[in-house]
């Protein structure tokens, strides 16, 4: 085994091992926003979940904003990476179903994801990089859902005189407000009640014959 390859094996591993440990503050991070509340959620206290110093926290993050920030991203790429392996092996509107129920809360693992979303979101308020983080985030979300829209109006499965943007924005604002539902006020809300209201309004979509 050559000398180089030695090295860059090395520098490897200690790139997966900082990113590894950067995930697991992040996480931490997490279960204190949940149980303290974003305003409460503070670098030492992050350190305490940790079980570490508060010097550990910042070697990986220099301060608060940038760990909202990359625990933010987190949250979205997940996000992301689940509305993907809903989709697989599905086809019409029911493709576009299973991925806006992958992006709702409906079980305790989701629930907590959207705890944590509804956090940053009061949190970035004030602060514009923040602000200018979600609108990124839910651009992307917007593209996605009307490239699915435009596929199945292609395919003559919706009516085609619907403008995409605007009903990809209302699919947003329908499982934002069931998220929200769910972490606010859950019996309102059971896995039941949140595909029938997905169902119902998709079925608004649909072509007519």
């Amino acid at each position: 085994m050559s000398i180089e390859f030695l090295y860059v094996a090395k520098i490897l591993v200690r790139v997966m091992n900082y990113s590894d440990r950067r995930l697991e503050v992040t996480e931490a991070a997490w279960r204190v926003i949940i149980r303290e509340g974003l305003d409460r959620t503070s670098m030492r206290a992050i350190a305490q979940e940790l079980g570490s110093s508060t010097g550990v926290v910042t070697h990986y993050f220099r301060d608060k904003d940038e760990l909202m920030l990359f625990a933010l991203e987190r949250v979205f790429e997940k996000l992301f990476k689940d509305m993907e392996a809903s989709a697989k092996g599905r086809q019409g509107l029911d493709r576009l179903e299973q991925m806006i129920l992958a992006a709702l809360p409906t079980s305790a693992l989701g629930v907590s994801g959207w705890q944590v979303w509804i956090a940053f979101l009061g949190y970035a308020i004030g602060r514009e990089n923040l602000v200018q983080e979600h609108r990124k985030r839910y651009y992307s979300l917007c593209h996605i859902i009307c490239q699915e829209l435009a596929d199945l109006q292609a395919a003559k499965l919706i009516r085609e005189d619907m403008d995409l943007t605007l009903e990809a924005n209302a699919l947003i604002a329908l499982f934002d407000g069931i998220g929200t539902g769910v972490v606010i006020n859950p019996e309102q809300f059971p896995v039941e009640q949140q595909q029938y209201l997905v169902r119902r309004y998709l079925n608004t979509l649909a072509a007519t014959f």
